[in-house]
């Protein structure tokens, strides 16, 4: 249960389940707890029986690349669809959303 989005209430858990969150707990690990219908970080978790808890997900990272061209305004596509392509931009994503930090931008011709 701990890396689910299906909320788990702790009476309902197994032992099992319950080691593990006790021990990411000890590890130093972020536990959530699930209150008004969203995950939400767990500062202190008190393990009451009736809420939900679980071992915060690791970030999705993804690269995201795109190339484009530049004729009366910048066009830019996530595939190289144009022989026009002139200039590449590639950067990380966390959870869907653009790390900025990460932007990298080169010329193809």
């Amino acid at each position: 249960m701990t890396n689910q989005d299906t909320p788990k209430i702790w009476a309902d858990m197994t032992p099992e389940e319950k080691g593990e969150l006790l021990l990411a707990d000890q590890e130093g690990k972020m536990i959530q707890m699930f209150e008004n219908y969203r995950w939400a970080r767990a500062l202190t978790p008190q393990w009451y029986r009736w809420v939900a808890y679980r071992v915060e997900p690791e970030p999705k990272r993804e690269t995201v690349t795109m190339v484009g061209y530049e004729i009366r305004g910048w066009y830019f596509a996530k595939k190289n669809s144009q022989a026009v392509d002139t200039h590449r931009i590639t950067f990380d994503t966390i959870d869907g959303e653009p790390d900025c930090d990460t932007i990298c931008m080169e010329r193809l011709k």
